[in-house]
Protein backbone atom coordinates (compact mmCIF):
# COMPACT_ATOMS: atom_id res chain seq x y z
CA UNK A 1 0.00 0.00 0.00
CA UNK A 2 2.85 2.26 0.75
CA UNK A 3 4.56 1.80 -2.39
CA UNK A 4 1.90 2.23 -4.38
CA UNK A 5 1.13 5.28 -2.74
CA UNK A 6 4.40 6.62 -3.03
CA UNK A 7 4.32 5.56 -7.00
CA UNK A 8 1.03 7.83 -7.50
CA UNK A 9 2.93 10.98 -5.77
CA UNK A 10 5.59 10.15 -7.96
CA UNK A 11 3.35 9.84 -10.84
CA UNK A 12 1.48 13.17 -10.14
CA UNK A 13 4.67 14.85 -9.19
CA UNK A 14 6.19 14.51 -11.88
CA UNK A 15 4.46 17.07 -14.85
CA UNK A 16 4.86 19.65 -12.07
CA UNK A 17 8.72 19.26 -12.40
CA UNK A 18 8.84 18.23 -16.00
CA UNK A 19 10.56 21.15 -18.21
CA UNK A 20 8.60 24.52 -19.57
CA UNK A 21 8.79 23.69 -23.28
CA UNK A 22 10.11 26.53 -25.57
CA UNK A 23 7.04 27.41 -27.15
CA UNK A 24 5.51 27.48 -23.53
CA UNK A 25 8.64 29.80 -22.63
CA UNK A 26 7.79 32.05 -25.38
CA UNK A 27 3.92 31.81 -24.09
CA UNK A 28 4.97 32.77 -20.73
CA UNK A 29 7.81 35.67 -21.27
CA UNK A 30 7.19 37.09 -24.64
CA UNK A 31 3.72 36.43 -26.29
CA UNK A 32 2.31 39.53 -23.75
CA UNK A 33 4.50 41.79 -26.19
CA UNK A 34 4.83 40.14 -29.93
CA UNK A 35 1.83 37.82 -29.62
CA UNK A 36 0.76 34.64 -29.94
CA UNK A 37 1.85 34.32 -33.39
CA UNK A 38 5.11 36.54 -33.43
CA UNK A 39 3.01 39.71 -34.85
CA UNK A 40 4.35 42.12 -32.88
CA UNK A 41 2.09 45.29 -32.38
CA UNK A 42 2.51 48.97 -33.83
CA UNK A 43 0.98 50.21 -30.29
CA UNK A 44 4.55 50.40 -28.42
CA UNK A 45 6.32 49.83 -31.67
CA UNK A 46 7.19 46.13 -31.10
CA UNK A 47 8.08 44.87 -33.83
CA UNK A 48 7.09 41.62 -35.54
CA UNK A 49 9.50 38.48 -35.43
CA UNK A 50 8.81 37.62 -38.91
CA UNK A 51 11.28 39.41 -41.31
CA UNK A 52 13.41 40.41 -38.88
CA UNK A 53 14.38 37.63 -36.58
CA UNK A 54 15.95 36.16 -39.15
CA UNK A 55 17.78 38.77 -40.70
CA UNK A 56 19.01 40.00 -37.29
CA UNK A 57 20.38 36.28 -36.19
CA UNK A 58 22.55 36.27 -39.04
CA UNK A 59 24.66 39.30 -37.92
CA UNK A 60 27.04 39.02 -34.81
CA UNK A 61 25.72 42.63 -33.50
CA UNK A 62 22.44 41.19 -34.37
CA UNK A 63 22.16 37.84 -32.14
CA UNK A 64 23.65 40.12 -29.57
CA UNK A 65 20.95 42.90 -29.95
CA UNK A 66 18.14 39.94 -29.44
CA UNK A 67 19.64 38.83 -26.14
CA UNK A 68 19.99 42.10 -24.70
CA UNK A 69 16.95 43.53 -25.43
CA UNK A 70 15.05 44.81 -22.44
CA UNK A 71 12.06 41.98 -22.68
CA UNK A 72 14.79 39.15 -23.20
CA UNK A 73 17.68 40.60 -20.62
CA UNK A 74 14.99 41.12 -17.88
CA UNK A 75 12.88 38.09 -18.28
CA UNK A 76 14.89 35.99 -15.08
CA UNK A 77 15.35 33.62 -17.75
CA UNK A 78 18.62 31.14 -17.01
CA UNK A 79 20.99 31.73 -19.82
CA UNK A 80 19.81 27.85 -21.19
CA UNK A 81 16.39 28.75 -21.07
CA UNK A 82 16.76 31.94 -22.84
CA UNK A 83 18.66 30.27 -25.21
CA UNK A 84 16.16 27.96 -25.64
CA UNK A 85 13.57 30.14 -26.24
CA UNK A 86 15.66 32.24 -28.68
CA UNK A 87 16.02 29.25 -30.69
CA UNK A 88 12.61 28.54 -30.91
CA UNK A 89 11.53 32.18 -32.12
CA UNK A 90 14.35 31.61 -34.85
CA UNK A 91 13.38 28.59 -35.59
CA UNK A 92 9.75 29.89 -36.15
CA UNK A 93 9.78 32.86 -37.47
CA UNK A 94 13.79 33.39 -38.82
CA UNK A 95 13.18 32.04 -42.64
CA UNK A 96 16.64 31.60 -43.81
CA UNK A 97 18.64 32.55 -40.29
CA UNK A 98 21.57 30.29 -40.03
CA UNK A 99 20.98 26.78 -38.40
CA UNK A 100 23.82 27.87 -35.75
CA UNK A 101 21.82 27.85 -32.13
CA UNK A 102 22.00 29.94 -29.06
CA UNK A 103 23.97 28.39 -26.22
CA UNK A 104 23.96 29.04 -22.57
CA UNK A 105 27.57 30.31 -23.24
CA UNK A 106 26.61 32.68 -25.97
CA UNK A 107 23.93 33.89 -23.69
CA UNK A 108 25.80 34.48 -21.19
CA UNK A 109 28.66 35.93 -22.76
CA UNK A 110 26.76 38.30 -24.25
CA UNK A 111 24.61 39.35 -20.97
CA UNK A 112 27.71 40.17 -19.33
CA UNK A 113 28.57 42.15 -22.12
CA UNK A 114 27.11 45.60 -21.71
CA UNK A 115 25.14 48.02 -24.02
CA UNK A 116 24.82 51.97 -23.35
CA UNK A 117 22.09 52.17 -25.85
CA UNK A 118 19.85 49.68 -26.89
CA UNK A 119 17.63 51.41 -29.47
CA UNK A 120 21.03 53.19 -30.82
CA UNK A 121 22.74 49.59 -31.41
CA UNK A 122 19.09 48.24 -33.14
CA UNK A 123 19.49 51.47 -35.10
CA UNK A 124 22.76 50.53 -36.20
CA UNK A 125 22.09 47.13 -37.46
CA UNK A 126 19.07 48.09 -39.11
CA UNK A 127 21.07 50.65 -40.88
CA UNK A 128 23.84 47.98 -41.82
CA UNK A 129 21.58 45.85 -43.20
CA UNK A 130 19.71 49.09 -45.15
CA UNK A 131 23.09 49.96 -46.81
CA UNK A 132 23.26 45.96 -48.03
CA UNK A 133 19.66 46.05 -49.57
CA UNK A 134 18.06 44.08 -46.99
CA UNK A 135 14.83 46.13 -45.44
CA UNK A 136 13.56 46.05 -41.93
CA UNK A 137 10.43 47.23 -40.62
CA UNK A 138 9.97 49.21 -37.22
Amino acid sequence: MRATLAILICLGAAPAIAETSAHGLYMLHCSGCHGRDGGGSAVGRVPPFAGVVGRFAREPQGRRYLVLVPGVANSGLSDSDTARVLNYVVEAWGAGAPRAAYTAAEVNAIRTSRVDDIVALRRKIVGDLARRGIRVSY
